[in-house]
């Protein structure tokens, strides 16, 4: 087993902001924000695949930046 690490960085968007602002004035689910995390986690099972890398165990990590960013780490063990 090989451990491995892939890290990306989402950034946010004006239009994005507007309307995260306007969810969470109403008290709705931020999903502009929900769907920056799930770009981020998507472009690193795409760069796994491409690499044709397995794993046996994984997890994500995900930490807010400044300025709306999110940094999403995924980290585990190959097969």
């Amino acid at each position: 087993m090989k451990q491995i690490t892939v890290t990306k960085v989402v950034t946010r968007n004006f239009i994005m902001d507007l309307v995260a602002s306007m969810q969470n004035f109403f008290g709705m689910n931020l999903t502009s924000y929900e769907k920056m995390v799930e770009k981020g986690m998507e472009q690193i099972r795409k760069s796994l695949d491409e690499n044709n890398i397995k794993l046996n165990w994984y997890r994500f990590e995900i930490t807010q930046l400044t300025n709306g960013a999110v940094s999403i780490t995924l980290y585990g063990d190959t097969k």
